[in-house]
């Protein structure tokens, strides 16, 4: 069992499983409310458009990008010595949880700063952190939408008929996640995901010290590839991107 990412999912249901493509409607309106409901425009979603689409490694690879984030976000440097295959977690982790503190208002801060608060009666809250379209969203479902806005999308009531949608991401947010972390990962702009070497080096990583790293990480790249693709078709097209 994969991931798989496509846009154009609506034109595609339309045009091959009609039935499907009523139960999408309803999907596509609830989306519409949360988004009215933050003072943005609803969706322009095509219902006839080029379709794309692509498999990931399973969940790994996101898993290994979303590692490769935290190490960023950490400062620390993208191991060399250590392939990323989506079983390590523990900085991307540590990311979200800083994320919901960031909502709740909790975290560590210093006796100054805790001192100052008491005295204003200040609530200060840890800054938001980076990558969170990447990281905070379902690794299994839900969508990405081609509207601008800072943090991920949760509506104040979520029914259980439409719990899969939420996290709702950014395009253009996850566009410049992505492009962030292919610059740390040196991943070149001509690259694509289903290139020959970057296949071959996911079955044997080049890890020579002076190799860059987007060698190095295959299984990381590969996926960051596949996002980055997926967040130009959707600009492209206007159609929204989907996990399924």
């Amino acid at each position: 069992m994969g991931l798989s990412i496509e846009v154009g999912f609506l034109a595609d249901l339309i045009a091959n499983d009609p039935d499907g493509a009523e139960f999408a409607f309803a999907d596509y309106e609830r989306m519409d409310e949360a988004l009215e409901a933050k003072g943005l425009a609803r969706l322009s979603e095509p219902t006839d458009c080029d379709i794309w689409s692509a498999d990931l490694m399973g969940y790994t690879g996101l898993h290994a990008l979303r590692e490769v984030a935290g190490y960023v976000w950490k400062g620390r440097d993208i191991p060399r010595d250590v392939l990323l295959d989506g079983s390590q977690t523990e900085f991307s982790d540590a990311l979200v949880k800083e994320f919901f503190e960031h909502l709740t208002g909790k975290g560590n801060f210093t006796l100054i700063g805790k001192a100052f608060r008491q005295i204003f009666k200040a609530k200060e809250k840890p800054k938001l952190p980076p990558f969170i379209h990447l990281c905070v969203h379902s690794d299994c479902d839900g969508f990405y939408v081609p509207v601008a806005f800072e943090t991920p999308i949760v509506p104040k009531r979520v029914s259980a008929e439409s719990e899969h949608l939420w996290p709702l991401g950014s395009v253009m947010r996850l566009e410049a996640e992505v492009n962030q972390l292919s610059r740390h990962l040196e991943i070149p702009a001509d690259l694509r995901h289903d290139d020959e070497q970057l296949c071959a080096l996911i079955e044997a990583p080049d890890r020579t010290s002076v190799s860059p790293l987007w060698e190095v990480q295959p299984i990381a790249t590969h996926a960051c590839l596949v996002l980055r693709e997926a967040c130009e078709r959707s600009l492209a097209t206007g159609a929204a991107i989907h996990f399924c």
